[in-house]
């Protein structure tokens, strides 16, 4: 055994010294930490690695799938353009032609793809409005346009449908629904001078110079009565083509309308032993128009409403004012108007009255209508009301509001 003085501090051999060992056994322990936890961090990272690779994968196979219907999408929309009927165009911001679908080349006569719209050549197209015409050589279509603008792109979207064939059908509609106006008016017209007419015929056709003077006097009164419901029907006729709307410059008080057609009805009226209430308004109220186209439009309601008012009875004429216009209500106590004769009535021709033209209401209609009024009838119970509706030509002054009392 080596020899070693006492209280010396000399290391023998093969006896290692416990701080080293100490700090030998501490970087071994932070050793294996910083393994562990590098492991740890290396399965984390695996783990992320692998979700990431799903979410990747995922996404790729939507992509896939909407890639898939975009084209089946493509695929529908061209085979849809190929079949449409219409033309479609598609153009640049420029105007210049990119596509077009095979209705299109039909239409244009052509396949030529860059050149502007609508400046193709071999062809001369009239744009205007929501229609156009096309010219190719010596035929001509008529087309209506329809503009899309695609939004981002700044270009357009042009959709052409033939109409020739279609605007030429509701030409001969309209065509054919005129001649049948024209005729059921013609016919109107025929039945309605027929009858006086034959009467009128019949009464000369009797007149004998050499029978008594009575009789000559009373067939010739007859065929003159009969000619004058002539002329008043075409009179009238004429009348209601032409509208009889009044100068803008004329005016008529409600005073002289009430006098004129105090002159003209109240004998009638008292004729057939039916009273006249007249109380058109303000005397000093003002309409457009005359005195004897006014007594002639009003006159109709009154002689409409003598017609089928019971002796002892009262026709009212009653106006007042309702805001800017003049309304006038005639009343009678007849039998009324039937809910569905109410707009027949006022058709020319339509006529409750034996002896009527059935051209009044429609006169008086027409005259109202085209000053910016309105005449409709109303359920009186009993009786009919007639409406009548027209803007002043000089508004009433307001009434005076009257002073309060101390």
């Amino acid at each position: 055994m080596p020899y070693s003085p006492a209280g010396s501090d000399v290391l023998v051999p093969g006896n290692p010294d416990p701080q080293d060992a100490a700090r030998l056994l501490e970087a071994f322990e932070l050793f294996n930490n910083a393994s562990r936890e590098l492991s740890d961090a290396y399965g984390t990272l695996q783990a992320e690695v692998h979700r990431l690779n799903g979410e990747l994968a995922a996404a790729n196979q939507r992509l896939r799938e909407e890639l898939q219907a975009r084209e089946t999408l493509g695929q529908r929309l061209a085979m849809l353009l190929e079949m449409l009927p219409g033309a479609v165009l598609l153009l640049d911001p420029h105007g210049q032609i990119l596509q077009m679908n095979p209705a299109a080349e039909r239409l244009l006569e052509t396949r030529e793809l860059g050149w502007n719209w609508p400046e193709l050549p071999g062809l001369a197209i009239q744009e205007g409005g929501a229609e156009c015409l096309l010219a190719i050589g010596t035929e001509r279509r008529r087309l209506a346009i329809a503009v899309t603008p695609l939004p981002g792109e700044g270009g357009r979207i042009l959709l052409l449908q033939d109409v020739t064939a279609a605007r030429a059908r509701e030409a001969a509609s309209q065509r054919r629904e005129r001649l049948a106006a024209l005729g059921e008016t013609m016919a109107g017209l025929a039945h309605q001078l027929r009858t006086p007419l034959a009467t009128a015929l019949l009464a000369v056709g009797q007149l004998r110079p050499e029978r008594d003077a009575e009789h000559f006097a009373r067939q010739q009164h007859r065929a003159l009565d009969r000619l004058r419901h002539l002329q008043g029907v075409i009179d009238a006729m004429l009348q209601f083509l032409r509208g009889s709307l009044p100068a803008e410059d004329s005016s008529v008080r409600l005073a002289d309308l009430c006098a004129g057609l105090e002159r003209v009805f109240a004998p009638l009226y008292r004729q057939k032993n039916v009273d006249l209430d007249l109380r058109l308004g303000g005397d000093d109220w003002i309409l457009t128009g005359s005195v004897d186209v006014w007594v002639s439009v009003i006159g109709n309601l009154l002689q409409n409403a003598l017609h089928f008012a019971p002796a002892s009875t009262t026709v009212h004429a009653v106006g007042m004012r309702s805001g800017n216009f003049w309304m006038l209500r005639v009343m009678d106590s007849g039998p009324g108007v039937a809910e569905a004769e109410r707009e027949r009535i006022f058709q020319p021709f339509v006529s409750g009255r034996r002896e009527g033209t059935g051209l009044g209401l429609s006169i008086a209609r027409n005259f109202v209508t085209g000053m910016g009024g309105d005449l409709h009838v109303e359920d009186n119970r009993p009786g009919a009301c007639f409406v009548l509706r027209v803007p002043f030509a000089a508004l009433p002054a307001p009434l005076a509001s009257r002073p309060e009392s101390k």
